[in-house]
């Protein structure tokens, strides 16, 4: 029986393979200093 290690459903597709990441929304993501804003939200 075939299998595909991408995935646990067939049916379903990845996040990865959804997400544009060219996406000024996803550019903008990837440049956010997350660690800094989570320290600062832990901080309150």
């Amino acid at each position: 029986m075939f299998t595909c290690p991408a995935t646990d459903d067939f049916f379903r597709a990845r996040i990865d393979q959804m997400i544009d990441l060219r996406h000024p929304l996803a550019v903008l993501a990837s440049r956010m200093p997350w660690q800094e804003i989570e320290a600062g939200v832990e901080l309150r």
